[in-house]
């Protein structure tokens, strides 16, 4: 998944000079299978999310992708 993320974000670099208004946002996405970095919401019917984090422009290009894995 890492190198999946890692190519993404190199093409984005290589190919898009972001302007200077930029966001992150945050993206949460279902996950049905195991992984140790899920996000547990305990109210939710299916509770395993992944959480990714993204900065994008005022055009909505992202410009960089990045998983929440825990707290660093």
């Amino acid at each position: 998944m890492r190198t999946i993320f890692d190519t993404l974000n190199d093409a984005y670099k290589n190919y898009y000079n972001p302007s200077e208004h930029l966001a992150v946002d945050e993206i949460i996405v279902k996950f049905k299978g195991r992984v140790v970095f899920g996000q547990y919401i305990p109210k939710e019917p299916e509770s395993c999310r992944i959480k990714i984090f993204r900065i994008c422009d005022t055009a909505g290009y992202t410009y960089s992708l990045k998983v929440y894995v825990g707290k660093d």
